[in-house]
């Protein structure tokens, strides 16, 4: 058999070692299953660059955030009042004193760790409730636990500059302290023993220490003359907050009874040891003497002697009342147109009333309230 083939057939297609170039591959992800020139890949070094880079720019941005955040918290306006606060919940008194910039000497003697340290119900706790920022100015309200209580004050705050040029620098406004305030019913300069510090009162008899807030004991140190009963002063919080104020009555122990008694005696025995008729400051006198006549040896005698009772304290002593009169007679010498003899008057009544003005190492000081009358007097 003869192969063969027409025009159109075999004999049209190139022999085999007449085709060039590079066999195509089979990619079934491009139309038709052929792939085009293959891609470079980036180096490994330069990718684990870029990813580091971004990942430093995140950490970068956060960080600035968290301590953003923590620079407007260490710097916010209720630091300065917490920092207060603190000290004072932990017995701190100078501290928080100085903390809060509030002036204080030595004449402040409440001001002081041991003076706070006696106090009770005192501030243990706090919390803020709210803090109110107005351009400069702020301030802060708390609740303090004082007592088994909430006490409610508020601090005020300025603002001095910035740190950073970024965060505020706020300054607590010195806060008004409260005050025991001690009122005695009793001499001028009366002493008294407050929170184991010694005070004395004014010559109005009032006494006024700036305090913390706390309770107080209050006691009158009248050696053994004068007592009252213990009391406590109470100071609530700061600022507008009042304190209560505490009043005393001085009273006179058995000892100070005597004392004044013994003050009156005295008073009468020195207007019966004068020589004067009428001797200055006493209660009774004699009169009618006769110019015509010299008297000598003029002298008083005590008959019987008042008797009286003390009571309690007046805007001008310790009150002193004669319950039963005493008696003096007065004589004396003399000589003149009919002679010589012996003159008297009396007897007359000697009344001790008057007042126990105060006490001193030796005793009580008497003050008579009586003014001479005719009636306690004669011839």
């Amino acid at each position: 058999m003869t192969d063969h083939a027409d025009g159109d057939g075999w004999g049209a297609v190139p022999p085999v070692d007449a085709i060039r170039g590079t066999l195509a591959q089979a990619d079934p992800s491009r139309p038709g299953g052929v792939a085009g020139r293959p891609r470079r890949r980036p180096r490994r070094g330069v990718l684990v660059g870029i990813v580091a880079g971004a990942a430093a720019l995140v950490l970068l941005v956060v960080g600035g955030g968290i301590g953003y955040a923590n620079g407007m918290s260490t710097h916010a306006a209720d630091r300065p009042v917490r920092a207060f606060l603190d000290d004072l919940v932990a017995g701190k008194a100078r501290a928080a004193l100085d903390a809060a910039g509030i002036a204080h000497d030595e004449g402040d003697v409440l001001l002081t760790d041991a003076a706070y340290a006696k106090a009770e119900r005192k501030v243990t706790g706090y919390r803020v409730a709210a803090v109110r920022a107005n351009g400069d100015n702020a301030s802060v309200t708390t609740l303090l636990r004082q007592g088994g209580r909430d006490v409610s004050a508020t601090f005020d705050l300025t603002r001095t500059g910035t740190e950073w040029g970024v965060f505020p620098v706020w300054e607590l406004v010195a806060p008004k302290l409260g005050s025991v305030e001690v009122s005695v019913r009793g001499p001028s300069r009366t002493p008294l023993e407050v929170a184991g510090r010694a005070v004395t009162t004014s010559k109005d008899g009032t006494a006024t220490l700036s305090a913390l807030p706390g309770e107080y004991p209050v006691a009158l140190d009248g050696g053994k003359w004068v007592e009252s009963d213990a009391q406590t002063a109470t100071v609530s919080g700061f600022g507008v907050t009042a304190s209560s104020p505490v009043s005393m009555t001085a009273s006179l122990t058995r000892a100070g009874e005597d004392a004044a008694k013994k003050a009156v005696d005295a008073w009468v025995d020195t207007c019966i040891a004068s020589h004067d008729p009428a001797p200055s400051g006493c209660s009774f006198y004699a009169y009618g003497e006769d110019p015509s006549y010299t008297y000598t040896n003029e002298r008083w005698t005590l008959d019987t002697r008042p008797v009286v009772s003390v009571g309690d304290w007046s805007s001008e002593g310790w009150l002193v009342t004669t319950t039963t009169y005493g008696r003096a007679t007065f004589s004396a010498d003399i000589s003149g147109p009919g002679g010589v003899g012996t003159a008297s008057a009396g007897p007359m009544n000697v009344n001790a009333s008057g007042y126990v003005t105060g006490f001193d190492g030796d005793g009580a000081t008497f003050r008579s309230a009586v003014a001479p009358t005719t009636s306690d007097s004669g011839t």
